[in-house]
């Protein structure tokens, strides 16, 4: 599944933790797509990868 920039997503961050964010920025070619995501709690941004995004909300 595609994902773009300003949806609202859940995903498991580099601290294996799950996050709700916000993507900000989409980056690279098929099929390694990489994902800045602003954490809607820390306020911080993480860079994911499309395997990482369970669920858009």
């Amino acid at each position: 599944m595609h994902y773009a920039q300003g949806d609202r997503v859940e995903y498991k961050g580099q601290d294996n933790q799950k996050h709700t964010g916000q993507i900000q920025r989409v980056r690279g070619q098929e099929p390694n797509l990489k994902y800045t995501v602003r954490d809607e709690q820390t306020q911080t941004e993480e860079q994911i990868q499309e395997t990482q995004i369970d669920r858009t909300l």
